[in-house]
């Protein structure tokens, strides 16, 4: 995915979720706002990185049309994937977004239509660059914009990436002790590859990708001391619901 969709488009609008959610005035408002200026970017890095470049307009022509939202949309609509109706879209971002903005009357939003709104960017996003969050993935997405807005608990943040390989790795800021490693890679390889890992040798390729070698013989003598602590099971390389909790209680993580 690119950096500046992932930066630009889906930050704002786990933002603007967070602060619609924070069920004040001033958040609404700037949610909604929030959230056409995604819709906004999405459409004209839409012309910028396909249309221009496909010969859909020229460059001279697009820069001209990007200074009118109802002309960049119409035209996107026209020569995309779109399927969202366009009049429904201006609609939000003229009698909506627009009266926020640019009137100085203490104007309110509905709940209701921010969310109407955010589900309508997700699919503008799907539609013109086929990208596809589920409702698990973007509620994992607000739990970290919302850490990192507050830049006080960012330190306990765990995220786990699938690798090349069909294996799973961890990133982290927090200098882990071996034994809470290793929970935390076989927590992570469970959430991100669906299975528990095979042995001890492919849990150790995980800590390895992730920044944390371990020599095997040491991750077997950690294991069992983690079985009787009862936070694994025995003859398997998974976490009891002690083990699970425990994780989720003192950092940050996917759920």
């Amino acid at each position: 995915m690119q950096t500046w969709l992932e930066e630009d488009v889906i930050e704002q609008l786990c933002i603007a979720q967070i602060l619609k959610d924070s069920q004040t005035i001033s958040g609404r408002r700037l949610a909604m706002i929030i959230v056409d200026n995604s819709v906004e970017y999405m459409l004209k890095a839409h012309g910028d990185t396909v249309l221009v470049p496909a010969g859909k307009v020229t460059k001279t022509k697009w820069e001209e049309m990007k200074r009118d939202f109802k002309r960049v949309l119409d035209f996107v609509a026209a020569n995309s994937n779109f399927t969202e109706n366009p009049n429904d879209v201006f609609h939000y971002h003229d009698k909506l977004r627009n009266p926020l903005y640019h009137e100085a009357a203490p104007l309110s939003v509905e709940p209701k239509k921010i969310d109407e709104y955010i589900s309508k960017a997700k699919i503008i996003m799907r539609d013109l660059f086929g990208v596809r969050l589920g409702e698990k993935e973007w509620n994992n997405r607000i739990r970290k914009t919302l850490v990192t807005l507050s830049g006080k608990a960012k330190p306990r943040l765990v995220e786990f990436f699938k690798t090349d390989d069909d294996l799973a790795k961890m990133q982290t800021d927090i200098k882990l002790e071996d034994t809470n490693a290793i929970l935390l890679m076989i927590y992570g390889f469970q959430l991100v590859i669906g299975r528990k890992p095979t042995d001890i040798e492919e849990l150790g390729k995980c800590l390895n990708y992730s920044g944390h070698p371990i020599k095997q013989d040491r991750i077997s003598v950690n294991v069992a001391h983690l079985r009787a602590k009862k936070k694994m099971n025995k003859d398997e390389l998974t976490l009891t619901t002690k083990a699970r909790d425990g994780i989720k209680s003192k950092y940050i993580v996917p759920v």
